[in-house]
């Protein structure tokens, strides 16, 4: 089949005319409107696993794969692993998962290679796989994903802007975890951003995002090398950052970080944080799921599917559609096992 005609027929596929609802998002390269299943043909079992529920950025996420799962009529077991430190936790959840006969999985990873051979046994097994939002080097039946390289690309393309060609611009650099991939994906990034313009790069460590983490490296990093003209940074050490610095006089560094969380878009409302790019989050976890749903019945799926980038400031947020974004207020982190299959009719 030549590219054409693949594309073509993936279109058709992905535009149902019995779709819920339909989205523009990039499907292996193409812009295509992707039409959601109503229905799935029968309620099936998949385990959606998450590196932790410390943030209301996975709660989101979370929130957005057990609304799916309502819509669709399958049972979705969602599990988080307490950290980014804690693969043992996240390939005993997937350990668990298979025990309980699940029939598709939907990781979010906290390593980009830790599940490796969980993930090539599941496929000799004819059971899918989608990668989610963090990235995995394995091959896999499709991703649902954003490209960190370019969310953190388009994060320095608005610090250049907001300096307004200066020179000299000293900026500190707060990735996150080391061993996911969404990390190395955005330090790849933010270093081609940065090559060759007149920017003095600070790093200011690397660690989980939890919150305590975060906040060590955010202040130890101030007081070891004092301020900076920009702090860049995953949406844990930002948040942290907002509430530092906003304790010291004038001149303060403006902040950004390079994805958006709930507290991270509440500060950019209220004028702490300058901008942060968001890969839609819910979106992406609806997109997984019903990814694995076709997968299951035998369709045709893309190998990468992604929503649009979308850079939020003080002036874009009110036209942004949160509920791509965000779970709704009051809703926490949706936590809930696989349940264990029927026993078959005597």
């Amino acid at each position: 089949m030549t590219r054409w005609l693949a594309t073509l027929f993936l279109t058709l596929i992905l535009a149902l005319p019995a779709a819920a609802q339909s989205y523009e998002v990039v499907a292996d390269g193409r812009r295509i409107n992707y039409g959601m299943m109503e229905r799935a043909s029968q309620p099936w079992r998949i385990c959606a696993l998450l590196p932790h529920g410390k943030d209301r950025y996975w709660w989101g996420v979370s929130w957005g794969l057990a609304e799916q799962a309502k819509t669709l009529g399958v049972q979705v077991g969602i599990y988080q692993a307490n950290s980014y430190a804690d693969l043992p936790l996240q390939k005993k959840q997937w350990a668990d998962c298979r025990a309980l006969g699940a029939q598709a999985y939907i990781l979010a990873a906290i390593s980009a290679d830790g599940l490796s051979e969980e993930i090539a046994q599941a496929l000799a097994e004819k059971r899918p796989v989608i990668d989610l939002i963090n990235g995995l080097s394995a091959e896999v039946t499709s991703r649902a994903l954003v490209s960190f390289a370019d969310m953190a690309a388009q994060t320095i393309a608005h610090v250049l802007r907001d300096a307004g060609g200066r020179s000299g611009i000293k900026l500190a650099w707060f990735p996150g975890p080391a061993d996911a991939a969404w990390v190395q994906d955005g330090e790849r990034g933010l270093m081609d951003a940065l090559s060759g313009k007149p920017v003095e790069l600070r790093l200011g460590g690397r660690g989980p995002t939890d919150t305590k983490t975060q906040s060590t490296l955010v202040r130890e990093h101030l007081e070891r090398a004092g301020m900076p003209d920009y702090i860049v940074g995953n949406a844990v050490a930002i948040e942290f950052a907002a509430r530092l610095v906003a304790q010291r006089p004038p001149p303060r560094p403006k902040l950004l970080a390079y994805y958006a969380s709930a507290e991270v878009v509440d500060r950019i409302a209220s004028g702490e944080v300058l901008a942060a790019p968001t890969d839609q989050p819910v979106l992406l976890a609806r997109l997984s799921l019903d990814l694995a749903v076709r997968a299951l019945q035998g369709q045709r799926v893309p190998k990468r599917v992604s929503p649009t980038i979308l850079m939020l400031d003080k002036q874009s947020l009110p036209s942004v559609d949160m509920s791509r974004l965000l779970a709704p207020k009051g809703q926490w982190l949706v936590q809930q096992p696989l349940a264990p299959p029927a026993s078959p009719a005597r």
